[in-house]
């Protein structure tokens, strides 16, 4: 996949920085995709599968674009670090839920930090509230974020 409008180039010392600043750590294929891309916008429709919790049936979307992860303190719609805390402090998702991508209808694709699914990737729903958390409606996409770029389809129409 090609991505343009990627973030500078980051190293795993900028990242490290980053997880201990909100004592967190991020899946190694997540780090390295980081490190190789710093986000940006897929030139081309990349679309991917999932069983939407909402609607209870399988459903698509496409990615939009990858947050970046800035050196410099950023408010930008597509900083990763400015997502995650309009987020955590919206309490929209829990602070082992990192956003890293956006689809088209402003959904959120998050990677999952907790002990029970780590590093798994979800599609998390920014019109719905989980009645029993409160926190945004989550649909699993995949059980990696490797498993979910290598799940990613060109859309030719």
């Amino acid at each position: 996949m090609r991505l343009s409008d990627s973030g500078e180039k980051i190293t795993s010392e900028d990242i490290r920085a980053f997880e201990q600043k909100f004592s967190l750590v991020l899946p190694e294929d997540y780090k390295s995709f980081l490190e190789r891309s710093n986000g940006g916008m897929p030139e081309g429709d990349y679309v991917f599968e999932f069983f939407d919790e909402v609607t209870e049936r399988t459903n698509h979307s496409v990615i939009q674009e990858f947050f970046i992860l800035s050196k410099d303190e950023t408010d930008s719609y597509d900083d990763l670090e400015s997502n995650c805390i309009d987020l955590w402090d919206d309490e929209a998702l829990s602070k082992d839920t990192l956003p890293f991508a956006l689809d088209p209808g402003g959904d959120y694709l998050c990677l999952s930090l907790g002990s029970d699914d780590y590093g798994a990737v979800y599609l998390c729903n920014h019109e719905y509230d989980d009645s029993e958390t409160g926190y945004l409606v989550k649909s699993k996409v995949a059980d990696s974020f490797s498993a979910f770029m290598e799940g990613l389809r060109l859309d030719e129409d």
